[in-house]
């Protein structure tokens, strides 16, 4: 790679200096659209980063902040007659979520709500004079007074704080419960007709018990809660038809949550179900009622994003596809307008060489042209960034996996030092998106060292239908290891990776298929394991998503006979050969430290090359700046000095 190019790569502060866009929510009359723009990191012992509402004209992209720098504003929601905007925030960025709301005319926000509860979730009546919120059980009232007395144990999932729904008038404040039971609210979306709610519900609010979530309707008069008929699968964003009969859901096997990517659903306030898309080669993310047999949908098929309309009779019609990366978790992924006899989307799409921006578009009959509307990160242009390539190879079992190759710019003929990068989930997907420093920058920063990076996507990654994202349930490190490493073999043979110099490494799922590759092969010369789980029964015991791998292996988790033996490093981590780095936060309730200080301290007693680096303050993933800066360069200096 030449000097120059090197001089244009991406620093690590630029990682770290990213602001991060998401969340665009057009007006109903189409001519702007809030969004969200967050800090990447934030300053020492500050748990939540600041973020920012902006507004941007549809017409001219003029652009302007709505809310105060240095709080905490997200969640923007337009009320159906465009006349305010609600949205959630902070205004110390350190208290609880509350809502706050706007008229167009943009003048100061005014708080709805206040108190030591946090606001879960917003939405307006269909009607635009009133708000149904999510608001959390507050703590007891005596909490504060007994922790600074000393009396502030914990005793372990014992009384949930449920989180509940609440009718909240924007002209007063004041607010009344919705009656639903003791039953705690993931998701809610309120029916045209302003009836009923239909919610995605649980028992407690413990982090597992979303993976038991279920499909209601409460009816808003008398709060009965029936439930809907359902598919098999975790229902999640469900949107209901325009006259107040059809629920439409997205449904699969979800290992994380607030995550879309199935089949889509249609559930019937008559009991009726159906799985419209059975057997789609796509992942369905988020839908909209087009007409009252159509469906706009926003979905990944092989990798690629595409826009479509889907029929009730389960026939999909394509608008338009792109090489693009789009939100796919927990906000808005498109929103509509139509006004003036136009359809108009806006949403937030990527590229591997631009970070995430608003875009807007026309719906013209079957053609769909996005025009990129802001430019929040402007030194981006100037940055050298390698542009993937998409492979295909074959899999130990004949299946077809896909997968990303960066390969950096000026390499010759001759084969590579080569690093592959697992993606997590194991329900995500290395797509065409800008690679941040919450998605592993340690790709772009490698290949500026000279390294090609493989970004393989697995069974079990979102992109190819359910089933396929479903092929490693009863499985997890059986095929999609043997994809991962059959992959590596393609490259070999193909004379792209020199197989005396590769590495591997991951994030959550991606540092368990690191800290497994290890067991299994000898082939790497390093590996660097984030957030990793290396004891399937001690991850069972003490992670707080325990349905997670119930729902995925479908064993006895106490038995190492079984699956959770069968797959867990700690069972083979004699078979160690290779110099592993963990990095792990240390307040991570996910994936928890003690999975990194198992296969640590086992390596280091086995006397293996290894090194644990443990994050104070952090949970699943460092969010403190001086922390994701070390994450970046001993990542990449730990492959850099061996591979």
């Amino acid at each position: 790679m030449s000097d120059t190019a090197s001089d244009r790569a991406m620093s690590v502060d630029d990682y770290l200096n990213l602001l991060q866009v998401s969340d665009a929510n057009l007006r109903p009359q189409g001519d702007q659209i809030a969004y969200i723009v967050a800090e990447s990191t934030t300053p020492a012992r500050v748990r939540k980063a600041a973020s920012r509402i902006w507004l941007v004209d549809t017409d001219d992209g003029t652009a302007r902040p709505l809310t105060a720098d240095g709080m905490r504003a997200h969640s923007p929601r337009w009320s159906p007659n465009g006349e305010h905007l609600a949205f959630l925030g902070s205004r110390d960025n350190a208290g609880p979520d509350q809502v706050h709301i706007l008229s167009h005319a943009m003048g100061e926000a005014r708080a709805l709500t206040c108190g030591p509860a946090s606001v879960a979730d917003v939405a307006w009546l269909p009607s635009s004079d009133g708000l149904i919120v999510a608001i959390s059980d507050p703590a007891p009232e005596d909490e504060e007074a007994d922790h600074e007395a000393g009396r502030d144990w914990t005793v372990y999932e014992d009384g949930p704080r449920l989180t509940r729904l609440w009718r909240l008038d924007t002209a007063t404040g004041d607010r009344s419960p919705i009656e639903h039971g003791d039953l705690h609210i993931w998701e809610f979306a309120i029916a045209p007709d302003s009836r009923s709610v239909v919610a995605i519900v649980s028992d407690t609010s413990f982090n597992w018990d979303w993976y038991r979530g279920r499909l209601v309707r409460i009816d808003l008069a008398s709060g009965v809660v029936s439930a809907f008929a359902s598919d098999t699968g975790q229902a999640t964003r469900p949107t209901w038809s325009p006259d107040s009969r059809r629920v439409a859901s997205i449904v699969s096997a979800f290992s994380d949550q607030g995550m879309t990517g199935g089949d889509v659903q249609i559930s019937s306030i008559d009991g009726k179900v159906a799985v419209i898309t059975a057997g789609h080669p796509r992942s369905y993310l988020q839908v909209l009622w087009n007409e009252p047999d159509q469906l706009l949908c926003a979905a990944i098929e092989n990798g690629e994003l595409t826009i479509g309309r889907l029929a009730l009779s389960g026939e999909y019609s394509e608008i338009w596809r792109g090489r693009n990366g789009i939100n796919r978790y927990g906000s808005t992924v498109v929103s509509a307008a139509t006004a003036e006899q136009r359809t108009r989307l806006a949403t937030v799409l990527s590229t591997p060489e631009q970070p995430a921006e608003v875009h807007i578009a026309d719906l013209m009959g079957d053609s769909l042209q996005w025009s990129m509307l802001t430019t929040t990160n402007p030194e981006i242009a100037g940055r050298s960034l390698v542009s993937p390539e998409t492979i295909h190879w074959t899999s130990s079992d004949g299946m077809t996996i896909q997968g990303l190759l960066l390969r950096p710019d000026g390499a010759g003929d001759g084969p590579l030092p080569t690093i592959v990068l697992v993606h997590g989930g194991p329900t995500a997907l290395w797509g065409y998106d800008f690679m941040g420093t919450r998605s592993m920058g340690w790709g772009q920063m490698l290949a500026a060292h000279g390294y090609a990076i493989f970004l393989p996507n697995p069974r079990g990654s979102m992109g190819w239908g359910r089933a396929f994202a479903e092929a490693n349930i009863g499985d997890m490190g059986g095929g999609d290891l043997h994809d991962v490493l059959s992959g590596v073999d393609w490259l070999v043979a193909h004379g792209i990776a020199d197989p005396n110099r590769l590495g591997i490494g991951g994030w959550s799922y991606g540092g368990y298929i690191t800290a497994w590759a290890v067991t299994q092969t000898g082939r790497f010369k390093a590996a660097v394991a984030g957030a990793s789980i290396t004891n399937w029964i001690s991850f069972h015991g003490c992670s707080t998503i325990q349905d997670f791998d119930t729902t995925f292996y479908r064993d006895d988790p106490f038995g190492w006979d079984g699956r959770y033996g069968q797959f867990s490093p700690m069972a083979h981590v004699r078979h160690v050969s290779t110099p592993t780095l963990f990095l792990h936060g240390e307040q991570d309730p996910i994936c928890p430290v003690g999975q990194a200080h198992e296969m640590w301290r086992a390596l280091r007693e086995c006397g293996v090359e290894t090194q644990l680096v443990v994050y104070p303050r952090e949970g699943h993933g460092p969010i403190e700046r001086e922390h994701s800066r070390d994450v970046l360069e001993r990542a990449v200096g730990w492959f850099v000095e061996r591979v």
